[in-house]
């Protein structure tokens, strides 16, 4: 069971407030973004719009908006994680909860936006390896990556690296140098995991995210077992800062790691292209050396931007909206390899970005995750319960995901995930669909049911006091001063970031006239939740 706290409806306003009053003043002469281009800009660059949004980011260009955003400093989670009532100490439901009232309220958007995306590639879980309850560990390592999500991947890759939590996750803490008679070898679980995962892929790409090939035209790995066995030496030596004794410590979940010479390997390591590290090194310079190998390695641009722009726009990018991303990842202009920020605003100003690909011969978009459904929707309606809480139950009964609770470090989806043959056959992806079985879909929808026609504020007459109760009244008046089509042109704003399908619109009115003698705000919540199980909001274009 989720329990989550909202803020009060009175502090999201005073909030709202302060983020007007921190807005950049748009350039004269400046083509400010229009209401759909406003919202369709955050649905890749936040939780979900909402119709404040909307107007806040209408009063300037994407760049002004993407640049405020920017520098906003980060709504942290570890300091907010609260004890949940009825404990006496934090439990996982509390780091969730703090999750979503970030998710749904915080001005840092963006940040949070990409944090979350970074938190799907660079991953650690509380499942089946002892972090179950690091509650505050667990929040602090997604701090660590809010804090570097507009920051240099590189400095990023030696934070994650020696991280307690990952070094527990992918058992480097502790790893140590090779002893043959005591049948100790280094551990290459993080070795392979780091270069696969977090940098370099399987295959080396070009430039446009394709793979190069040899002159037999299969794919070129980019790593090999002796490489593996050559970065497990490097991470040997590494364990829990304040520790005295590297075989009995004393844990230690939020500091970086610290090194033991005496437990690291000091032999040569062979690693990728024909690189040596020489023998005698110190821990610290092994690491060094190998984190730089990685990053100057030309796989890793290609590899990390394009896994960026499916998380925050389209699941098929093309290949010339993959260079030119890998471009600003490779020279942020000012001659700055990986500097995240300037990856992130390439990514949302990109012209296929912005203009939907269009005149490009490629599908655009991608799946919602569950979690993004939620959220938004939560977000448009101003949901909120009356004790501040709100108790849902497993996450993986319906969204079959959560916050740093994958089932494995290959994350809850893989990039590459390709459903059929058909689309295997021409090339296209859709990665979220992994996660999808008829169960889930199916109690899915009737979460999103319970959260919209099951909790209309005024209309719930016996509320829980952790019912999340959503906020229908104002879609109510535009139904009653506007009519139907005031109304679904508001939510196609919302929901499509400008206008609704026109198939979806046909089928909605068609629904509106079925739905019998009902309250507008009733009507209000049936269309939005029909939109919400549709097959054209399952698509984010």
């Amino acid at each position: 069971m989720l329990v989550v706290r909202t803020l009060p409806k009175r502090l999201v306003i005073c909030a709202l407030s302060l983020q007007l009053l921190s807005l950049p003043v748009a350039a004269v002469g400046a083509e400010k973004l229009s209401a759909a281009e406003a919202a369709r800009l955050l649905q890749q660059a936040s939780f979900g719009p909402t119709l404040s949004d909307i107007q806040v980011a209408g009063q300037f260009t994407a760049e002004q908006w993407i640049d405020w955003q920017l520098s906003l400093p980060a709504t942290t989670h570890a300091d907010k994680i609260e004890t949940l009532p009825e404990q006496k100490t934090p439990v996982p439901l509390s780091r969730l909860e703090t999750w979503w009232r970030i998710a749904l309220t915080a001005p840092d958007q963006l940040r949070q936006r990409v944090a979350f995306a970074l938190s799907e590639i660079l991953v650690v879980s509380d499942q089946g390896n002892g972090l179950n309850n690091r509650v505050i560990a667990l929040a602090n390592y997604y701090d660590l990556l809010l804090a570097h999500s507009f920051g240099n991947y590189r400095d990023l890759l030696q934070q994650v690296t020696l991280s307690p939590v990952m070094g527990v996750y992918l058992s480097h803490l502790g790893n140590q140098k090779a002893d043959v008679a005591n049948n100790i070898r280094p551990d290459e679980n993080y070795a392979r995991e780091l270069m696969q995962l977090f940098t370099i892929g399987l295959y080396q790409l070009n430039p446009d995210g394709s793979k190069k090939l040899d002159a037999a035209d299969n794919p070129i790995p980019t790593y090999d077992q002796q490489a593996i066995e050559g970065f497990a030496r490097v991470f040997t030596g590494w364990t829990s800062a304040g520790t005295t004794n590297f075989l009995k410590p004393k844990a230690d979940y939020l500091r970086p790691m610290i090194p033991f010479a005496a437990y690291h390997e000091p032999g040569e390591k062979h690693l990728l292209n024909g690189v040596v590290l020489p023998a005698g090194q110190t821990p610290q310079q092994d690491l060094q050396q190998v984190l730089d190998l990685l990053f100057a390695e030309p796989t890793l641009p290609p590899f990390i931007s394009q896994q960026l722009i499916q998380k925050l726009v389209s699941s098929n990018p093309s290949p010339a909206y993959v260079g030119r991303v890998t471009q600003v990842f490779i020279d942020n202009g000012q001659g700055v390899r990986g500097d995240l920020a300037a990856v992130v605003k390439a990514i949302l100003l990109d012209e296929e970005a912005r203009s939907g690909f269009a005149g490009v011969a490629r599908p655009f978009g991608k799946i919602r995750e569950p979690l993004l459904k939620t959220a938004h929707s939560w977000r448009v309606t101003q949901s909120a319960s009356p004790s501040g809480h709100i108790y849902l139950r497993t996450l993986a009964d319906s969204h079959n995901q959560a916050p740093l609770q994958s089932p494995s470090v290959f994350n809850f989806y893989r990039p590459d995930f390709s459903p059929s043959a058909s689309l295997q056959q021409a090339g296209l992806v859709v990665p979220e669909l992994q996660m999808l079985t008829a169960s889930n879909a199916l109690n899915m929808q009737n979460h999103l049911y319970s959260q919209t026609v099951g909790s209309i504020e005024g209309l719930v007459l016996n509320p829980t006091q952790y019912q999340m109760l959503a906020r229908f009244q104002p879609f109510a008046d535009v139904l009653q001063q506007q009519g139907l089509n005031g109304l679904l042109d508001q939510y196609g704003l919302l929901a499509f970031g400008g206008t609704m399908p026109a198939e979806l619109r046909l089928i909605l009115t068609d629904l509106v006239s079925g739905l019998g003698n009902i309250t507008p705000a009733q009507k209000a919540a049936y269309l939005w939740y029909f939109i919400l199980i549709s097959p054209q909001y399952a698509v984010q274009q």
